[in-house]
């Protein structure tokens, strides 16, 4: 990927994406090939579907029977949440951003099932964040004065943000932005199309591993092995 144009994603010096991604690559490599979390089983997942945002390669089709959606947060966290993920990995040249992929979602969904042990941090913090932005919250900010105050959070230059609440919102969004689309992030394969990562293979030719190969992307699913997300 060309170095001039990997502008953002890492916890936040402002959010550069090459160094994201490497980090994703490193540390998450489970996440891309199948996982939405570390040590957490498919089992885990299992929880009401949610009809919202359906990712491609969802097993669970929207439409009628699709049981209500899981709601976690307010309409108004909601909106804090969009707007800081916006920043944290934006729509670019490179691609689609974490609102665009789903983000949101998969964030929604960990609230109500394996994450649910963190809603509480992400109520005060998204509270917190609208507090420290000042009339209007966090949303009303232009993205200048966002990326600002989510650099000084990051810094731990801001009081009144929770501990822990900034590095559980950049691991979520990781973990949204590339892990398997049947978990409600990386819709469309955006995440991993961004990575260069082509989808599940259980083939590699030799080919397919020499150096300086291009896999050609094939945006298969761990659904298509009967996978099953946190729907």
């Amino acid at each position: 990927m060309n170095d001039s144009k990997m502008e953002r994603i890492q916890p936040l010096t402002l959010i550069h994406r090459r160094r994201l991604l490497q980090g994703s690559l490193v540390a998450g490599g489970a996440i891309a090939t199948g996982l939405a979390a570390p040590g957490v089983t498919h089992a885990k997942l299992q929880t009401t579907p949610v009809n919202q945002g359906t990712p491609v390669a969802s097993p669970i089709p929207a439409g009628e029977g699709t049981p209500a959606p899981v709601s976690t947060l307010t309409d108004a966290e909601l909106t804090t949440l969009r707007a800081s993920i916006d920043r944290i990995i934006p729509t670019d040249d490179l691609g689609p951003g974490a609102v665009d992929s789903g983000v949101d979602v998969f964030i929604e969904r960990a609230l109500g099932s394996f994450a649910a042990n963190t809603l509480p941090l992400y109520q005060s913090g998204l509270a917190a964040l609208d507090t420290a932005a000042g009339s209007g919250g966090f949303a009303a900010l232009d993205d200048a004065a966002k990326d600002d105050l989510l650099t000084q959070i990051a810094a731990g230059s801001v009081e009144g943000i929770p501990d822990g609440f900034f590095t559980q919102l950049i691991t979520h969004t990781r973990q949204g932005m590339f892990g398997d689309p049947i978990y409600g992030g990386n819709k469309d394969f955006a995440g991993w199309d961004l990575l260069g990562y082509p989808g599940i293979k259980l083939v590699w030719t030799a080919e397919d591993q020499a150096i300086g190969s291009e896999v050609t992307a094939e945006h298969v699913s761990v659904s298509k092995f009967g996978g099953i997300g946190a729907q």
